[in-house]
């Protein structure tokens, strides 16, 4: 269920950064949405953080502010050497997606484990 204080909910996993958008701009305040994306922006700079992993799940529409903040940070992991990928999209964001066509860029996975399993190396020995 969707937080509804926060823009983005953010894990942070041994080389990937996952966010989940908690719905649509019109929902929150400008200001809290420029300052949570601003904080995305940096928090991909942490050194062993080289993936971004996008969780869809929550949302059933999608806006070009919150599409623009998570491509600032996506653009940002590739500039890094990092891979970027979505995830558990419903229809309609689907449709969003495949118009703007982010998928050329970064895939989209219907479930977060292959996701992960595209962006999160699993080391042996751990």
């Amino acid at each position: 269920m969707p937080d509804p204080s926060k823009v983005f909910k953010i894990a942070r996993l041994p080389h990937t950064l996952v966010i989940v958008p908690q719905g649509a701009t019109m929902n929150f305040q400008y200001v809290d949405v420029h300052l949570e994306s601003n904080e995305l922006y940096r928090i991909i700079d942490e050194p062993q953080l080289e993936n971004v992993l996008i969780d869809l799940g929550a949302v059933d529409y999608i806006d070009s502010i919150i599409i623009s903040s998570l491509l600032r940070v996506l653009t940002k992991s590739r500039q890094l050497g990092g891979k970027g990928v979505f995830c558990c999209a419903s229809d309609e964001v689907k449709e969003v997606l495949t118009c703007i066509q982010i998928g050329r860029l970064w895939p989209l996975f219907d479930d977060r484990d292959e996701a992960l399993a595209e962006v999160e190396p699993v080391e042996n020995g751990e």
